[in-house]
């Protein structure tokens, strides 16, 4: 093992530990370890500060911000500091990094973390805040190539998505690096009320995943609902309440009753089998629902 591999490892364990002190004897002795990244998967090769945000060690974090800590690092598979510190639950680094050192999180509008994630946490004074100081914003895409309206459909925070769509985000954004779908489509999973707000303002039921390598191409949100093991039937009724098309089928060829029967999702099988009874015996076709 080389000296440079030794000094990293060394570097990466004092930060893991919350020891500061040793941190700062080793950067002392060689300036570049502030860079140093986790070498295994398990911690998804995290920066140190990243290692020290998700950890909570506040002291761990400022210093390696003294001493030139890349603050807004977003790598491979993982998400910036902050984020780290936010998803663990670590006030207090997250009021650091928002509240005392936001300057330094580049390309984040001075805010300190950006549009999408912003949105994902429910940050709502920092999403208006974004659309105040650039509304082009509301634009903005993540690392899957989603939109913050996405996120905050998905999540089903009300006060953001009436910010984005107030501010003139895209209702019918597809996201096109992963999952794909529309906002609609991601808060069918299991959030009533965002979908009651997007079918409001003007959301297309019939939207279709564009994403041909995803497992829900060709779905349609009353499609994307019967997947999910959320069993959400309050989300159900209000798709087809908005006349959403219950012969639709995927790329595959399933409606959304042959997922929910597949899937054990009985709430979900039980509104659809309920809506497709009442179709026949107002003596519409039932083809497809079977």
């Amino acid at each position: 093992m080389s000296g440079t591999e030794t000094g990293t490892q060394a570097l990466i364990a004092a930060v893991e530990a919350g020891d500061a002190a040793a941190v700062g004897e080793m950067l002392d002795g060689d300036p570049m370890l502030v860079h140093a990244r986790c070498a295994d998967e398990d911690r998804h090769h995290w920066t140190a500060l990243q290692l020290a945000a998700a950890r909570g060690h506040l002291a761990v974090c400022r210093l390696l911000v003294e001493r030139g800590a890349e603050v807004y690092t977003n790598p491979w598979n993982t998400y910036p500091p902050v984020m780290q510190a936010a998803w663990n639950h670590h006030q207090e680094v997250i009021d650091y990094f928002l509240k005392e050192i936001p300057e330094k999180a580049d390309g984040t509008n001075g805010l300190g973390v950006s549009m999408v994630l912003a949105a994902r946490e429910g940050w709502v004074e920092l999403v208006r805040e974004h659309i105040r100081r650039d509304p082009l914003r509301v634009h903005e895409r993540g690392w899957i190539r989603e939109t913050a309206l996405h996120w905050a459909s998905h999540n089903g925070l009300i006060e953001v998505m009436e910010a984005l769509l107030d501010g003139g985000a895209e209702i019918e954004a597809h996201e096109v690096g992963l999952y794909g779908g529309t906002p609609l489509q991601w808060a069918s999973e299991h959030e009533p009320a965002a979908v009651a707000l997007l079918l409001a303002r003007g959301a297309n039921l019939e939207a279709r995943n564009q994403m041909p390598d995803a497992d829900f191409y060709g779905a349609t949100a009353l499609i994307v609902n019967a997947t999910q093991r959320n069993d959400c039937a309050e989300v159900t009724e209000l798709l087809l309440a908005a006349g959403a098309d219950i012969h639709a089928r995927d790329a595959a060829g399933k409606s959304a009753l042959d997922h929910a029967r597949e899937g054990g999702r009985a709430r979900i099988q039980a509104v659809l089998e309920a809506h497709g009874a009442r179709l026949h015996e107002g003596g519409d076709s039932t083809d497809g629902v079977h």
